[in-house]
């Protein structure tokens, strides 16, 4: 892969109008109101797209009020010009959803090194995307090391994340405007990665396995191109999960975007995935304005079993 750069910087947007979020922890997925006889700060906001802004805002506050546990999302279309952040400010534990910061960072260090991925290298990045596979998210982690690891996550302006002090990829802290920031260093010209790099990157995470692309891409608008990264891990000992979400969709009706959703808290693993899924067929079809039966919908339901990501 070539180390193509461009001089522009990630296109997504910080809407400087997102104030009055969810603090962390809290277990419902709406703001407070910011003060007596006003409503909550908004969700969504967009100079171009008032009215979607407003729609999607709604719903999303709709599907996070019917669901128990903590949940954030985030969403960025039309360039950036979009842009939706709830529980802007709640982290997470990444679940396997951080492997895609260790593939970034092998990305940038064979970039600085001038050079191809390597046999190895690609093999293990493969298995660590597409099926999730731990032991190769272990290989990698220790062969970058946290300098470059964190170097990366410097270099993409993704400065709340936080790396587990035991280098545990499954217990990084994440959130969803630094997700957000990812999915965008993945999908537009950037500084951060080159386009061959960026392609790369999104071909593995358009191959995820079957069983395990469920979440963001339910209800995506028929045809679009996909591309994910799901985490699902439960607490030691307790059916309490963490199940998180993120993927890109592009050649949509209304172009390219990025959906992100986190929670935490779950009665179960399959409950976690259906918060996700209905959060992101709200997402979907307001951007889209197709309704339900135009919408793809998922194939089958995971088996709960822990991804591992806390001992990776």
């Amino acid at each position: 892969m070539s180390a193509d750069r461009t001089s522009a910087a990630p296109r997504r947007a910080t809407a400087a109008a997102l104030t009055g979020l969810l603090a962390a922890g809290l277990a419902v997925g709406l703001p407070a109101t910011a003060a007596a006889g006003t409503g909550p700060s908004p969700v969504c906001t967009s100079e171009a797209h008032p009215e979607t802004a407003e729609r999607l805002d709604q719903r999303i506050r709709q599907e996070a009020a019917l669901r128990e546990g903590t949940i954030a999302v985030g969403v960025s279309a039309f360039e950036g010009d979009l842009v939706c952040e709830l529980g802007a400010d709640t982290r997470f534990d990444a679940a396997s959803v951080g492997k895609v910061v260790v593939l970034g960072a092998l990305l940038r260090t064979a970039m600085d090194e001038g050079r191809e991925l390597t046999a190895r290298e690609h093999e293990l990045a493969t298995d660590m995307i597409t099926v999730s596979g731990n032991d190769s998210a272990v290989e990698l982690r220790n062969q970058l090391g946290p300098e470059r690891i964190q170097g990366f996550l410097d270099l993409a302006g993704m400065d709340d994340t936080q790396l587990h002090p035991e280098g545990y990829v499954g217990l990084m802290k994440i959130n969803v405007g630094d997700q957000l920031t990812l999915l965008d260093v993945l999908g537009s010209d950037n500084d951060v990665l080159g386009a061959d790099e960026r392609a790369y990157a999104r071909g593995l995470m358009g191959d995820v396995t079957e069983e395990q692309r469920w979440g963001v891409p339910t209800g995506a608008p028929s045809g679009a191109e996909v591309y994910l990264k799901n985490g699902w891990l439960p607490y030691d000992n307790t059916d309490t999960w963490r199940i998180n979400s993120i993927g890109g969709f592009r050649d949509t009706p209304v172009g390219d975007y990025d959906v992100v959703v986190l929670t935490d808290g779950n009665d179960g693993m399959q409950y976690g995935v259906d918060t996700i899924g209905s959060v992101a067929v709200g997402v979907h079809s307001v951007l889209s304005g197709e309704g339900m039966s135009t919408l793809s919908q998922p194939t089958r339901t995971p088996e709960a079993v822990s991804d591992g990501s806390d001992r990776a």
